[in-house]
């Protein structure tokens, strides 16, 4: 049976700490017997000092504490695995506002004595404030259970996170594997990837997990580096960074490296994220930030961009800046599939009918002037009146999807309420989806009517309602 020593950097984290402290103090795992817990301090302000050092008084003999300046995670990383004592076999990380599943140190203890590889990683599932669980997008790569992964044969099977990272002590004391001080953010995905270019592969553990908490009030630190320059120092010290070590080990910026880049730079381009960021810089930044950007995506083959989970119109945007630079001359991909669809966005009953509102929503394309969104009533198509809607979607300013010309309305009696849409456009007419709307009217009648007997059957006064108001009032 292995021991471990756990790190744990703090940084105003008294909020959440004692439930990060129990999770190691509980595991199935003997506390005791097999674990030390090392508490870096990184200059806190709040009270998770006086937390900090409750626990280290109740299990002296198991709990190291320190207090530094606040240097980062990096740096308090690597102070906490110069106190590792000799006895410990193996080092985790744990962020002092997140968990461990309580068997996560057995699960690990198990996988490195029958494994040969000396650095392993946890599934993380995220909790949001309210305390829904969730699984972390790369956690398909958990689900073959227990398993070596070569990042040369599975490039899409990334990882740039600490917590939950294990390394067998022997790495720190060869010095394989340290963390990058120079940037305060992302410098665990660097130390991570810088690794694995050099060793090519890690273990996966599975049925535990490691629990990393998401803060919806947008003062995470992630949150926060949107609206300061560590985000735009990261093209350079971060992506880069791990550009030139593939190109020195390999000659060529293998596709395991391409694939976690646009994972990661994508971020940029969502809506919330490049508001904030770009409004950070001013125009001198901005052109720098782009070219920069232009430099690093073209080392990403188009096909590594099309297999990422994310809205084709951000594939579109990459390749073409990829290709023609800025400003942006769009081009368009092809696609194998379609996304098209209507939207309803409002209904409005009539007397004897259904006003519906809505417009014409495709990953792919814009409709234009000519483009018409029908209905098939019968064996007859009908076309929708247009309406005009002020919508588009924008990426660094620059429109990627137009919904002026996709909006329509129209009115249709209860006896057509089975509606199918179809688009025509260039020429050419194929089906979008269908409504029944029948069945929903017909269920808000039954839930109508089910509510009026209770009502009555429980002597309470009730509404006085006609059949035409039950049916038609929304």
């Amino acid at each position: 049976m292995g021991s471990f020593a756990i790190i744990m950097p703090v940084f105003n984290k008294m909020d959440y700490l004692n439930q990060a402290i129990d999770s190691v103090i509980n595991q199935t795992l003997d506390f005791r017997e097999h674990i030390e817990l090392i508490i870096i301090n990184d200059g806190s302000t709040d009270n998770s000092s006086l937390i900090c050092k409750q626990y280290k008084e109740r299990y002296p003999n198991h709990i190291k504490y320190v207090e530094t300046d606040n240097n980062g995670p990096g740096a308090a990383r690597n102070l906490g695995c110069k106190m590792v004592s000799e006895h410990s076999d193996y080092i985790g990380f744990l962020d002092a506002d997140d968990t461990l599943e309580l068997n996560a140190l057995e699960k690990v203890d198990h996988f490195f004595s029958e494994h040969p590889v000396d650095l392993a990683i946890l599934p993380i599932k995220y909790v949001d404030s309210k305390g829904v669980i969730k699984d972390h997008a790369l956690n398909y790569r958990f689900r073959k259970g227990d398993r070596i992964i070569n990042i040369l044969e599975e490039y899409s099977a990334i990882h740039y996170y600490a917590g939950g990272v294990f390394i067998k002590k022997k790495l720190y004391e060869n010095n394989q594997f340290s963390f990058v001080t120079s940037i305060s953010y992302w410098e665990d995905a660097l130390s991570f990837n810088r690794y694995l270019i050099e060793n090519n592969d890690y273990g996966v553990v599975a049925d535990t997990a490691y629990y990393y908490r998401r803060e919806d009030n947008g003062h995470s630190l992630v949150d926060e580096s949107w609206g300061n320059m560590a985000r735009f120092n990261l093209l350079d010290n971060g992506y880069k960074k791990l550009i030139y070590l593939s190109l020195a080990k390999f000659g060529m910026v293998i596709p395991y490296i391409q694939y976690l880049l646009v994972y990661h730079i994508k971020l940029y381009l969502y809506k919330k994220n490049s508001k904030i960021f770009m409004a950070s810089l001013n125009e001198e930044e901005r052109k720098r930030f782009i070219v920069s950007f232009i430099n690093i995506i073209r080392y990403v083959d188009d096909h590594i961009i099309l297999e990422q989970k994310m809205n084709h119109y951000f594939k579109e945007f990459l390749i073409s800046l990829k290709r023609n630079g800025w400003p942006l001359k769009r081009i368009s991909i092809s696609k194998n599939h379609r996304s098209d669809k209507i939207i309803i966005k409002k209904k409005t009953y009539v007397g004897l009918g259904i006003k519906i509102e809505g417009y014409y929503s495709s990953e792919f394309d814009s409709l234009t002037e000519n483009d018409c969104i029908y209905i098939k009533i019968g064996k007859k198509l009908k076309k929708c009146p247009k309406r005009e809607i002020k919508k588009d979607i924008k990426i660094w300013g620059v429109t990627v999807r137009d919904f002026k010309h996709a909006g329509f309305e129209i009115f249709l009696p209860l006896h057509r309420l089975n509606i199918e849409f179809y688009l025509s456009k260039n020429g050419l007419i194929h089906k979008l989806n269908e409504f029944n709307y029948y069945v929903r009217v017909m269920n808000k009648l039954i839930g109508l009517f089910k509510r009026n007997k209770k009502e009555i059957r429980y002597g309470q006064k009730v509404k006085n309602y006609d059949e035409e108001s039950i049916m038609f009032t929304k």
